[in-house]
């Protein structure tokens, strides 16, 4: 008789953009993925380009987003209504004497929760999509216009989040998440098959070579002129059986 076990994989690559680079200027995006008893998470953030410490505040919101995550998610489900704040507050406190407002950040996270639940949450642009065989369904669509563009954490009034919980997530899934420098040039209709591609072409690689090979690859971005630093993560399960003896 089998036993149903899990694995909790995730990998994602961050460059400083072309702009970033001739500017002399630091990346203002990041990424992180952790693990722990409640489950599996990755948070990726965009540091807003019109402030002057969107960087540190991109880093700010990745710890802060794993310390609220630990502290919710351990007892239960955390409840978007409480785990949202929640971030906030440890991201004014990672940011220590710094004005929230200097240091604006747009936030995407992926919790793989210990129930198998999927927990997808957004303040401010970028994409998160949910790709299961050929579709890739995102939690915010585009917008029209630049109306939400500064919908941010330090934007200056209370952000909207997006949020979305997948109590049963389909057998075989990944999440997809990636800043605007790269989200801006991927067509809806691609979004599937651009996932399906870096699934399988990056993931059997050996970690190291991943990153290496990634990060190439999101400088050599095929699009003229971009110049916006690019992140992208991907993150999902790996479901099968083990035998009990």
């Amino acid at each position: 008789m089998g036993t149903r076990t899990t694995a909790l994989r995730w990998f994602g690559a961050s460059v400083r953009g072309p702009g970033h680079r001739h500017r002399g200027m630091p990346k203002q995006d990041t990424w992180r993925g952790t693990a722990g008893r409640f489950g599996s998470l990755v948070v990726v953030a965009d540091g807003l380009g019109s402030r002057p410490h969107g960087g540190l505040g991109a880093v700010a919101a990745c710890r802060a987003t794993h310390r609220a995550v630990q502290e919710l998610a351990m007892t239960g489900i955390p409840d978007p209504a409480e785990l949202f704040p929640r971030i906030e507050e440890q991201w004014r406190r990672e940011l220590g004497p710094r004005e929230p407002t200097e240091c604006g950040t747009t936030v995407l996270l992926s919790l793989l929760h210990r129930s198998g639940g999927v927990l997808l949450g957004q303040v401010g642009d970028g994409l998160i999509a949910v790709e299961a065989g050929a579709t890739a369904e995102p939690l915010v669509q585009r917008r029209a216009g630049f109306g939400n563009e500064t919908d941010a954490l330090g934007s200056g009034r209370p952000p909207t989040w997006h949020s979305r919980w997948l109590p049963s997530p389909p057998a075989e899934f990944r999440v997809f998440m990636a800043t605007d420098g790269v989200a801006d040039d991927l067509r809806p209709e691609h979004i599937a098959g651009f996932i399906t591609e870096l699934a399988g072409q990056f993931g059997p690689m050996p970690p190291a070579e991943r990153h290496r090979r990634l990060c190439a690859e999101l400088r050599a971005w095929p699009t003229p002129g971009h110049f916006d630093d690019k992140t992208l993560a991907l993150h999902w399960a790996e479901r099968g059986d083990e035998s009990c003896s």
